[in-house]
């Protein structure tokens, strides 16, 4: 039987240790992606919170009454209509950092289908597309090629004092 020489021991001892390293910082990294992705999904849930919030202390109405009435395109008060086209904005501007995210692969894929379905939702409402169609000139091409604002000819405005 062949002696092995301590030398080989030695390098194979490095060796191993370099590998055991290098698989450590790839479950580090990975486990710092996957803290990222969850603070940046908590930062959206604030987001969404407080415009929920900002609603309830300054409408007698709830944003969902309010966002069901532009959905069924029923006639709004001026004050329900500065909500949605603040809500438009608001999410607009959210939508466009979540498109930044999901090219850079920061977000999963289901979310971001969730989010495209969400905007192009907001978009397809009367109610909502001045605000929309307002902005998303200022976003790229790209982003903006990714959302139909319904046609300006479907809608009556409908707003009650």
């Amino acid at each position: 039987m062949k002696k092995v020489s301590l030398d080989v021991w030695i390098q194979s001892i490095g060796m191993s240790s370099v590998v055991a390293g290098l698989i450590f910082v790839g479950l580090e990294m990975r486990q710092s992606q996957e803290i990222a992705l969850a603070a940046q999904q908590q930062a959206r849930t604030e987001i969404f919170t407080g415009i929920v919030n900002s609603v309830n202390e300054s409408s007698e109405v709830s944003l969902y009454q309010i966002l069901v009435k532009a959905r069924d395109n029923e006639p709004l008060t001026a004050s329900e209509k500065k909500i949605t086209e603040n809500y438009a904005l608001q999410t607009v501007w959210v939508f466009e950092n979540d498109f930044i995210q999901y090219q850079a692969g920061l977000i999963d894929e289901n979310v971001w289908l969730a989010k495209l379905f969400s905007v192009r939702t907001l978009a397809s409402l009367c109610h909502f597309r001045d605000a929309v169609e307002y902005l998303l000139q200022f976003t790229s091409a790209e982003l903006t090629d990714l959302v139909d604002i319904v046609p300006k000819s479907n809608c009556a405005e409908k707003v009650i004092d």
